[in-house]
């Protein structure tokens, strides 16, 4: 078994050694020749065992890390996901007629440049719907609604733009804990002639998918539904469903019928009294949809007690302590579907 070696324990060694080959006569008082000489060796072989100690680290999947760990998934054929674009629709107004190019600048007040990925001309109205990507990736993208509306380079017919709704769909690189979760599931989970697992996979190989169910004969022999929602455990964008349908559709077995989708909302109305604290409706909203986030896709009801203890525990919520807590009307657990996914509601806080 390997184990690291400190300095202090080389340098005794080599002296040990040194002892042995020239004999006891030899001279190794701190700060002679050949303690500096072996001093400064038991340096060098430190960092040499420290690097033999990462180089261990690395070859294992579960304690790898960074361009180490994406080599290690594609020796298994799993790929580290890239960050994405993000995409818009920009809403353009001008004299009727004019075309609006493919490659076409619009950007932000803070300089987030998106470019048209769509040639269409301006309508009788005024205005046109067109589609655009963001120059840059990653979630920083999904910019706001209404803050696309700066025209950087003279567009002849053009006289303003905005986005009506957010930016979505702009991914970050996948982290190297989703890329291992994804290797120990390939390795783990046979996935063999169009099964679970292999569908599992095939959905999580495209970028922006995060959690992905499957239900097997979901409408009679032959056909699969798969369920996904998006990287940040949302619902899953009408362009991110048809990525995954194209490509599973690519991938899977002959004369399966494949439907993709993504959850429904499911609107969950919390109301409790505030019997300690201050409360504050948008911290208990964002902290228990942040929790739905991170485990509800995963789970067949909504727990009434852990809602309870995010609203506890998290102090955005405001609250220290609270009774009469209801969920839905409700002081139990929340069934889900396969195809419901929760979210918050409605917070009322009792007076």
């Amino acid at each position: 078994m390997f184990e690291m070696e400190t300095r202090k324990n080389i340098l005794e060694r080599l002296k040990q050694y040194y002892t042995e080959t020239a004999g006891d006569k030899v001279n190794l008082v701190e700060g002679g020749f050949v303690w500096d000489t072996l001093s400064a060796n038991s340096k060098e072989f430190e960092k040499a065992y420290a690097e033999m100690a990462l180089i261990i680290e690395a070859s294992f999947p579960q304690t790898s890390w960074g361009d180490w760990l994406t080599k290690k998934a594609e020796e298994h054929g799993i790929i580290r996901k890239e960050a994405t674009n993000s995409s818009v629709i920009l809403t353009v107004t001008g004299q009727a007629g004019t075309t609006v190019q493919e490659g076409s600048l619009f950007s932000t007040n803070d300089g987030k440049n998106f470019i048209t990925v769509e040639t269409k001309k301006i309508e009788s109205t005024g205005t046109v719907d067109i589609k655009a990507q963001s120059q840059d990736v990653g979630v920083s993208c999904n910019v706001d609604a209404e803050t696309i509306i700066k025209i950087p380079m003279s567009i002849y017919g053009v006289s303003a733009v905005t986005n009506k709704n957010p930016a979505y769909d702009g991914f970050d690189e996948e982290t190297d804990e989703e890329l291992l979760e994804r290797l120990l599931f390939k390795v783990r989970q046979p996935a063999t002639s169009g099964n679970k697992n292999h569908y599992v996979i095939w959905a999580t190989n495209v970028e922006g998918v995060g959690g992905v169910k499957v239900l097997p004969l979901w409408n009679g022999n032959g056909t699969v539904k798969v369920i996904i929602t998006d990287a940040k455990n949302e619902i899953a964008s009408e362009d991110l469903i048809a990525k995954v349908q194209n490509y599973i559709d690519e991938q899977r077995t002959i004369g399966a019928t494949v439907t993709v989708g993504s959850p429904k909302s499911l609107n969950i109305d919390i109301s409790l009294k505030v019997t300690k604290g201050s409360g504050n409706i948008d911290g208990i909203k964002n902290a228990v949809n942040d929790f739905f986030k991170t485990t509800a896709f995963k789970s067949e009801y909504v727990s009434y007690a852990q809602v309870g203890k995010v609203i506890l525990e998290k102090t955005a919520t405001g609250v220290q302590d609270y009774s009469d807590l209801t969920l839905n009307n409700q002081t139990e657990n929340i069934a889900l579907t396969d195809e419901q996914l929760p979210t918050v509601g409605q917070v009322n806080l009792i007076e």
